[in-house]
């Protein structure tokens, strides 16, 4: 089999390729972990976890079998009419290529599949760039997220207004199951420079290691850059007519990502601050920001538009918690 956990870690997603094991009527999986007891220590302890499939192994046949009769009784329904029989199309596996034909400069093409891939020909993955008209073949890196399960990225120096053509050749991947992928030909063209703004800032005021995050409207990250010895932090390639807010962190222990706190070694979570403004970008636009991440309290920099409970629903809340602490006479 195969394992698969998700980023967080909270899932784990069992591929199982043996036949013999998927098309059992119940499977039966042991569980070892550790188990904290009454007496708050870590001991051993197994569970057993029975997975039954709805229909037993001689009914999902017996299913098949009658799907199976019933095309073939079409088939000769239609070949005495005189009709044509069409052939049953050739099933690929699926590949999902995330590329739209007015390209970012900044991204990447991302392949992503429905089932592990068991092979990859990556002679079999073709980049070209069109140069006065003629296609001509374009070095790229393909590599696997490192992140998501079952996607791929193919990277290249997209340069302004080229065209780029991504050909993928039938057989290139090969699933667990045995299908493999058909042929693919997606032609990209990459935005002009003048299309996209910038954020340029001066950053005083953090610790001798500190990252900068580029947010969206639901503060989820989109980027996130070091800042500088000398104190800046910039943001290129940024869609207009998109609103964009800062975030920073002290990054102590230099490792790229925010950590919290540890109660035993009375470590506290590293500072977390934001710039409090938005920007609504605009095409062709440069802003140069100074940004001293001390100049206002910390519990007042959070815009309210980022902030995961508004106000308004913390006014709610507490009004609600009033009328129930009357309503019982306190």
């Amino acid at each position: 089999f195969i394992i698969e956990t998700t980023p967080r870690n909270d899932s784990i997603c069992y591929w199982i390729k043996d036949s013999l094991v998927y098309q059992m009527d119940t499977l039966e999986v042991q569980l070892d972990y550790l188990y904290t007891d009454t007496l708050n220590r870590l001991v051993p302890k197994t569970d057993t976890i029975y997975l039954a499939n709805k229909l037993t192994r001689e009914q999902r046949e017996k299913l098949q079998k009658k799907a199976n009769e019933e095309k073939e009784k079409e088939r000769k329904k239609r070949e005495k009419k005189g009709d044509t029989i069409r052939v049953e199309p050739t099933k690929f596996l699926t590949m999902n290529v995330d590329a739209p034909s007015a390209f970012d400069i900044y991204r990447n093409i991302y392949l992503s599949f429905e089932e592990p891939v068991a092979s990859i020909d990556t002679a079999a993955i073709h980049m070209e760039v069109k140069v006065d008209s003629v296609w001509q073949p374009a070095p790229f890196f393909f590599m696997a997220d490192s992140l998501m399960p079952r996607q791929y990225q193919i990277l290249a120096d997209w340069q302004p207004e080229q065209e780029y053509q991504l050909t993928i050749d039938s057989l290139a991947f090969i699933g667990i199951y045995g299908l493999h992928t058909d042929k693919v030909q997606q032609t990209v063209k990459v935005k002009k420079m003048d299309e996209y703004g910038t954020i340029l800032l001066n950053i005083k005021g953090t610790a001798p290691h500190a990252v900068a995050e580029l947010l969206d409207a639901n503060g989820n990250v989109l980027r996130q850059q070091p800042v500088t010895e000398e104190g800046t932090a910039d943001f290129y390639f940024l869609n207009p007519s998109t609103k964009y807010y800062i975030r920073l962190f002290n990054d102590h222990n230099n490792n790229g990502v925010w950590d919290t706190g540890d109660y035993d070694k009375k470590i506290q979570p590293e500072e977390v601050f934001y710039f409090p403004k938005v920007w609504e970008m605009k095409a062709n636009f440069e802003f140069e920001e100074n940004w001293d991440v001390n100049a206002i309290p910390i519990d007042k920099q959070k815009l309210d538009e980022i902030k995961k409970q508004k106000p308004e629903e913390t006014k709610k809340v507490q009004d609600r918690n009033k009328e129930r602490a009357r309503k019982l006479g306190r």
